[in-house]
């Protein structure tokens, strides 16, 4: 995945490339804004992109696989569902839960979602060298309800209201979590960079998986 990225003195303006038709088009917008660029603003073209800490992309396929991107365009962790048999499927879940599984950069195991339980409400336990770190509870039978409770005390809530394309979570601190939806397999999160934590982005993602998993 590519970004454009539009800076003027107020904001930051981002253009995917996933979100055009294709690669040519991205290549197309590129090289006009190019054209219009000042000639002093040319020398910082080739500078690499910072990351802007809390700011990310996630993309998820429907049998739970993916990426999550820095806001730089940077890949930082690869997302598997590792399905029973090792052929990914969809729908899944109905009777047997897979875990969710992020990978670092190194492609080594970070960490792990697993199922605890599964009814009345399902409960999951992440995992990070087999010691639980977090634990999400399902709060709604709408499945558009969650809390978070990591090991370090920090407590999230976090909603999916129906018929929005705008999600939240809140700690019991005020920190905020705000999503947007551009589909339902591409989410843009933005944490508040206080909070912003590998294990509070591996939960969010499997958020992700959940809602697809049912969606």
């Amino acid at each position: 995945m590519s970004v454009l990225q539009l800076r003027t003195k107020h904001r930051t303006f981002e253009i995917v490339s996933t979100l055009l038709p294709d690669q040519a088009s991205y290549v197309a917008v590129r090289d006009f804004v190019n054209s219009r660029i000042r000639p002093e603003a040319r020398g910082r073209e080739n500078q690499p992109q910072r990351k802007e800490p809390g700011k990310y992309c996630f993309k998820c396929s429907y049998e739970g696989n993916g990426q999550i991107f820095a806001s730089n365009g940077e890949r930082l962790w690869r997302v598997e569902t590792q399905h029973f048999g090792g052929r990914p499927r969809y729908p899944y879940g109905v009777f047997r839960v897979p875990d969710f599984v992020v990978y670092g950069q190194d492609d080594k195991e970070a960490l792990r979602v697993r199922l605890e339980r599964k009814w009345p409400l399902a409960r999951f336990v992440m995992l990070e060298n087999e010691s639980p770190v977090c634990t999400i509870r399902l709060r709604s039978l709408l499945r558009n309800k969650y809390t978070l409770a990591f090991a370090d005390g920090q407590n999230w809530v976090f909603t999916m209201p129906l018929f929005t394309v705008l999600f939240r979570g809140r700690s019991e601190s005020g920190k905020e979590i705000r999503v947007r939806l551009w589909s339902h397999n591409l989410w843009y999160v933005l944490i508040d960079p206080s909070a912003d934590t590998p294990q509070l982005v591996a939960a969010l993602a499997f958020l992700h998986r959940e809602r697809l998993r049912f969606n």
